[in-house]
């Protein structure tokens, strides 16, 4: 009878520890999982300002869900900017890279960070207080909250009677404001004299 009852505890121990290894290998492959978990072909997202109005659209060839990151890698992205009140912008590149509710740093709030990466082009149409601009670049961060991107890269921007180019800069789409940081060369058609 003790034997018998020594038997089944040993049992009931080898049971509770193939459980918990078998829990422990399923949490750390989980750890150490990099393949995605979903992807998308051919989608188109819509995100919404706080008034219910459509705010920018996002569409791609394909779009890959990595869990482990929980990042979005998406395949010729096209980013169109269609609020009203704003300036129209239209972006796209080969890649991006979407983090989710990244914090800068202590004091900024987290918000979305798209990195768009080679044969990036943005164009930003003509307003009442401002002319048309096309920029290009590899490499652009955008945090669409905020309307601001930035780039380490060497931008060139077109304007309508001249060119510009730099390393690095950094723009705010609501305060219609640029700052080119190094490197800065410009060339423009003179104005043209009225007789």
């Amino acid at each position: 009878m003790v034997a018998l009852l020594a038997l089944l505890a040993l049992g009931s121990f080898w049971i509770v520890e193939v459980i918990r290894r078998n829990s422990v290998q399923q949490s750390e492959s989980r750890k150490e999982r990099t393949e995605p978990d979903y992807f998308v072909e051919g989608f188109n997202f819509v995100r919404l300002s706080q008034s219910g109005q459509t705010n920018y659209r996002v569409t791609g060839d394909k779009l890959i869900h990595y869990p482990q990151e929980d990042e979005f890698e998406i395949t010729q992205p096209r980013i169109v900017g269609i609020d009203q009140e704003k300036t129209p912008m239209r972006i796209r590149a080969d890649k991006a890279i979407v983090k989710q509710k990244v914090k800068t740093d202590a004091n900024s709030r987290a918000e979305d960070q798209i990195h768009l990466y080679d044969n990036v082009e943005v164009d930003r149409t003509k307003t009442t207080v401002s002319e048309s601009t096309n920029l290009r670049t590899k490499y652009l961060m955008l945090l669409p909250d905020s309307e601001k991107m930035s780039s380490d890269k060497e931008v060139q921007i077109t304007l309508p009677r001249g060119k510009i180019s730099a390393l690095g800069m950094q723009a705010n789409n609501a305060t219609h404001t640029i700052e080119l940081l190094k490197k800065v060369h410009m060339e423009f058609e003179p104005t043209p004299r009225h007789k």
